[in-house]
């Protein structure tokens, strides 16, 4: 870990630059650039550390999904949406294979209510997405079925699983229910970033720290 702590500054740096003062700020070059610097570093520190391959390829994903997200338009949108598809089809795979038996009792709990927030955005979010209904149903389905699989796994990675579910949930109420420009939009932003961030953190240092 001593090898990879001057990756793990610069991410540290590049994310709390960004979360606390870009992060709900319109699109520049630097704003791009911090956010996509944040996760792309640990990317490379997961391979630098020889860690599972499903890993540096979700992480490597997320840095794409990053870039594409930091400006407006439609094309990046849905360039960021496929890109965080694979990231959690890529979670899901390396999850399935770090689980050695699955707790039937605790899938029947996660599972059910994870169902109900697959069903639930019928009402408050898949009405609003107008032609991207189906790609962001399709998505709902890959982040639910991320977080039943983490919490077959438990510790920093449930944790961390869980916090980038949420992020994705406040990530659909600012694209599609939130105006524009609200009271609410910093501490919204700032709260988007610091879980997703801290959540695929998590994921990292759970799977590549003994």
């Amino acid at each position: 870990m001593l090898i990879t702590a001057p990756y793990m500054a610069l991410s540290l740096l590049a994310a709390c630059i960004y979360g606390a003062y870009y992060s709900w700020r319109p699109a520049s070059a630097l704003k791009t650039l911090l956010k996509t610097l944040s996760l792309a570093v640990v990317c490379v520190a997961a391979a630098w550390m020889n860690a599972p391959w499903l890993l540096v390829a979700a992480l490597a994903a997320s840095s794409i999904g990053d870039a594409a997200l930091a400006a407006p338009g439609n094309t990046r949108f849905l360039v960021g949406l496929c890109s965080f598809a694979v990231a959690h089809i890529l979670y899901i795979i390396l999850f399935w294979h770090l689980i050695a038996e699955f707790d039937l009792t605790r899938l029947a709990l996660t599972g059910g209510v994870f169902g109900l927030l697959a069903v639930s955005t019928a009402w408050w979010l898949l009405p609003y997405t107008d032609d991207l209904k189906l790609p962001v149903a399709v998505y709902v389905l890959l982040i639910v079925a991320m977080g039943v699989l983490a919490t077959q796994i438990g510790g920093w990675v449930m944790i961390g699983a869980l916090a980038f579910v949420a992020s994705d949930i406040l990530l659909s109420l600012q694209l599609f229910r939130l105006p524009e420009r609200t009271s609410i939009s910093l501490p919204i932003s700032v709260a988007l970033w610091a879980l997703y961030y801290g959540g695929q953190l998590a994921i990292f240092l759970a799977l590549t720290v003994a």
